[in-house]
């Protein structure tokens, strides 16, 4: 039965999301499971593109999921369910893939909060699976295979900005320095090939070709000096959840900038291929986000978490050796606090009570390298309990049609 741990550990927890969801239907709020619901913001522009073809600014989205939804013609509550298979198989295949075996950390997964968008007419699901796939195939040195779920992805997502620069990444730490400027190339032309086909489709139905870019730049994502402080569309929630993707973002790019440092030193650490990808992803899309949307920073916590990329860094930091004294502990927790001055966390001592508990969450991810078993127990306890009470939030924010990413 040990064999089966893993897929046991993952429909225990979606019997528990659901029931609670369920729970909060039936008491709380008997309109909340109804189709129309599941139909809010992203999703109705995919159900619309999926019905009626491109049109307008819907050129913005990528046709892959919409395409799939067409060719399995069902209401948006059963796309979602769907979606949720496609996840939940695609994060079982990556669990087993990169050998994550504790509970704990299988629940930790689960639980992340933009995990919400798997069980949604969103993308995501489609982009987690095509994602997966590549990082199989990185860590696997089976290119074909990586080839593959990076022309899904370029259908799902307009990832191509971020992969290309990642992969160039990727291969200046490949040890495997045979076809290396070939391997280079084909990521590009793979790329372009995916651009070329997401154009034509949308070509087809609007006669105009290659509008994604202007399309963005009327939403206002162009090149721009980010202004402070930064914030989020929605409420202060939403500027909290973008704020520790972001902060996810700079640690990643601050990380990454270490390795390219001592990329020619033979005797520093490197992390494994999958791990430099992840890090190199993270951290480009948040600088993107940043650099192109004048520093406000709506839907980076999709972006970010609602990735496999996520699950690969988690993996690492939590197996990683890291021993953190006292004083080095309290000086991450006072740098985290005062990070958030960039969101214009000091206006109020209100806003600053609140940074200060998203800072008490933040840090909780370093205590988890004590080594201290209760300590770290307890907190992983505790940051599954949150994320899932702040999961089932953001579920419900959804439906009730409040912005969420």
């Amino acid at each position: 039965m040990k064999k089966l741990k893993e897929i046991k550990t993952i429909i225990l927890y979606l019997f528990v999301f659901i029931c609670a969801i369920s729970i909060i239907n039936q008491y709380f709020d008997f309109t909340l499971l109804i189709e129309k619901n599941f139909l809010n913001w992203d999703a109705e522009h995919y159900a619309f593109i999926k019905d009626h073809g491109y049109d307008g600014f819907r050129i913005a989205f990528f046709p892959l999921f919409p395409l799939i939804w067409k060719v399995i013609p069902v209401d948006a509550i059963w796309i979602s369910i769907i979606n949720a298979g496609i996840f939940l198989t695609s994060i079982y295949i990556l669990i087993k893939q990169f050998g994550i075996k504790k509970y704990e950390e299988i629940v930790l997964y689960l639980s992340i909060p933009s995990f919400i968008f798997f069980y949604l007419p969103y993308s995501e699901s489609v982009f987690f699976l095509c994602s997966s796939i590549m990082l199989i195939g990185i860590k696997n040195k089976n290119y074909n295979l990586l080839y593959i779920g990076l022309f899904l992805t370029i259908l799902s997502r307009p990832a191509f900005t971020v992969f290309i620069p990642a992969l160039i990444i990727l291969e200046l730490f490949n040890p495997e320095t045979d076809k290396k400027l070939r391997r280079i190339v084909s990521y590009i032309t793979i790329s372009l090939i995916g651009v070329l086909l997401v154009g034509l489709i949308q070509y087809i139905d609007t006669g105009l070709i290659f509008q994604f870019f202007s399309v963005q730049k009327n939403w206002g994502n162009e090149l721009q000096i980010p202004q402070l402080p930064l914030t989020s569309w929605g409420g202060d929630f939403n500027v909290k959840l973008d704020g520790f993707a972001f902060i996810i973002g700079v640690i990643a790019g601050l990380y990454l900038l270490k390795l390219l440092f001592n990329i020619s030193n033979k005797n520093s650490l490197k992390p494994p291929q999958e791990v430099i990808f992840s890090i190199a992803y993270i951290s480009g899309i948040s600088l993107i986000v940043l650099i192109f949307r004048g520093g406000s920073l709506f839907s980076l916590n999709r972006f970010v978490f609602a990735t496999p990329f996520i699950i690969i860094c988690l993996n690492y930091w939590l197996n990683y050796k890291l021993n953190l004294n006292f004083k080095q502990l309290l000086l991450v927790f006072w740098l985290i606090f005062f990070f958030w001055f960039l969101f214009g966390s000091y206006h109020h001592i209100q806003v600053i009570l609140k940074f200060l508990l998203l800072t008490i969450y933040v840090f909780s991810f370093f205590l988890l390298k004590s080594s201290k078993p209760i300590l770290k127990n307890v907190t992983m306890g505790l940051i599954i309990a949150s994320n899932f009470t702040i999961q089932l939030y953001l579920f419900c924010l959804f439906l009730k049609g409040e912005w969420v990413a």
